[in-house]
Parts: C-alpha cells; sequence; structure tokens
C-alpha cells in the first residue's frame, strides 16, 4: 500500500519505480555498493542467458576449470568425434503427425563426479547436484559429466538441454549434427552451470 501511494504516477503511467534499499538517502550502510554489487550480477546473468554473447571463462577462452569439465565432448573409445559419432540416434525426439517434435527419453547414465571433476568444480558442486550425467549422442558419442541441477534446469517449465536435444535427432535434423552443434550443447550447460552459480 505504501509502494502504490508513493509511486501513484509512475504506476498510472505504466513506469513503476522499483525500490531500491537505503537508496538514495543512504539511510543503510554501504548501500551503493549493494547496488553496484546486484547490478554486476544482473549484467552477468544476462550475458550469460544470451546465447549470442560470448562470456570468458564460460563460453571463451580462458575457460575455468568448472567449464573445462562440464559437457564435455567424448566417444567411447577416447577418440575424436567424426563421421557417424555426429548422428544423433539416442532416442531424444521423434517427428509426429503435422511436423510436431516430441520429446524421447534418450539415453542418460547417471553416476558420481570423479575425484578430477570434483576437485575441478570445488564448492560448485553444492548448487550443481550431488550426482551427474553422461548424456548420450548415440552408442559411442557422448558429453561426460553434465551435473544434475545443470541437467534439470527448466526455463519457461521446459528442460532446457533435453528440449535442445529432442530436435536434434538424425531422422528429424535429415542430416548428422555439426561439431559447432555439439560445442552450442557444451556451452549451453556451461552457461546452465555459471547462472546456477550465481543464483544458488
Amino acid at each position: 500500500l505504501k509502494y502504490r501511494k508513493t509511486n501513484t504516477g509512475g504506476l498510472k503511467m505504466g513506469w513503476p519505480r522499483i525500490p531500491l534499499p537505503g537508496w538514495p538517502d543512504g539511510k543503510i550502510k554501504n548501500a551503493a555498493e549493494t547496488i553496484t554489487r546486484s547490478a554486476e550480477r544482473g549484467r552477468k546473468l544476462a550475458e550469460l542467458l544470451d546465447p549470442d554473447t560470448p562470456v570468458e571463462g564460460v563460453t571463451e577462452v580462458a575457460l575455468s576449470r568448472q567449464s573445462l569439465v562440464i559437457a564435455v565432448p567424448r566417444t567411447t573409445d577416447r577418440r575424436g568425434m567424426a563421421g557417424d559419432d555426429l548422428a544423433m540416434t539416442a532416442g531424444w525426439g521423434r517427428l509426429m503427425q503435422g511436423n510436431v517434435v516430441m520429446p524421447g527419453q534418450g539415453r542418460v547414465i547417471e553416476r558420481h563426479y570423479t575425484s578430477d571433476e570434483r576437485e575441478a568444480l570445488g564448492k560448485s558442486v553444492s548448487s550443481l547436484g550431488k550426482t551427474t550425467f553422461d548424456i548420450h549422442i548415440n552408442a559411442r558419442a557422448f558429453w561426460s559429466n553434465v551435473p544434475a541441477a545443470v541437467w534439470n534446469y527448466r526455463l519457461d517449465g521446459y528442460q532446457v538441454l533435453k528440449k535442445w536435444l529432442s530436435y536434434r535427432e538424425r531422422d528429424i535434423l535429415d542430416r548428422p549434427m555439426t561439431p559447432e552443434e555439439v560445442m552450442h550443447f557444451a556451452d549451453t550447460a556451461r552457461r546452465i552451470g555459471a547462472i546456477l552459480g550465481l543464483t544458488g
């Protein structure tokens, strides 16, 4: 009620003011510093949510230790991905009548972090989840170490990574994925990990 009274004019024009603690009268100690830190976090979050904005340490060199171990493209024989390794055949999506894509179960292997992964993630483990997943492209190729909270992250009700995968099945794309698409998944998982670190 007090907010509505104080901001009556702004609310009538559709421009409500956001109350900032201790600003501008300075009654709260360190209010300006708190607001500055909050604004910086807001800028960082906006960068992480925009897939077209490179983020140093997350999607751009030099990657942080955390980013280096999240969603690492691998193959079962530890060789680089090539040819059919890029073909998504793990059952993440299927084309229905009217060109509607329905998500599938895919192939997900839940496991504990390796000691190297846990060490690289450090304190972030508390916001990333107790377990992690290997997310398969097909029987041979997969993304290693997609932490539980990253894998389950939702926006607008959709599980972000699973939704993206559902449109990348070879039968839907009529082609294998490109190396850039493989890295886009990794970058997105790393962005989500960084978001969870900011907001967790």
